[in-house]
């Protein structure tokens, strides 16, 4: 995320090396390289070669949301043992722990949030907050 968000910073009209999201972000090239593979891959971002060459988003920053960067990055963001659609519960059998409720709605409420933020928001350094309906339910928490 934070390599994307610099590209949106500081890639409005030409390519950025990834040597330089390395320099900026205290990241190794070869580290980029792998997630740049990826992200290309999904579409999420471009490579040019040559003089002046590197990468630039596919798409413009306020378009391309959070879920969609950690789903071409295949990571998971879950706070259940259970596998969707699977028909083992948490606990390995199909029986599914006192709490899976809880943390079910968690993962909706995250996926929901990820997919509301865009890189744009990120990158401009938009608060990100809660709607006021959880607002009203934390209060009354």
């Amino acid at each position: 995320m934070t390599a994307l968000v610099d590209l949106a910073a500081f890639g409005a009209e030409d390519p950025v090396p990834l040597s330089d999201i390395a320099l900026r972000q205290n990241l190794s090239v070869a580290f980029l390289e792998q997630i740049f593979g990826k992200l290309r891959r999904a579409g999420l971002v471009e490579s040019r070669r040559g003089v002046g060459g590197g990468y630039v988003l596919a798409h413009q920053a306020d378009v391309i949301s959070v879920a969609q960067v950690v789903e071409a990055m295949e990571e998971e963001i879950r706070s259940t043992a259970c596998q969707p659609g699977a028909g083992l519960g948490c606990r390995g059998t199909s029986a599914k722990c006192l709490t899976h409720g809880l943390w079910a709605e968690l993962d909706e409420k995250i996926d929901s949030f990820l997919s509301g933020v865009t890189l744009g928001d990120v990158a401009k350094g938009a608060k990100m907050s809660v709607t006021s309906q959880d607002e009203k339910a934390v209060a009354n928490a």
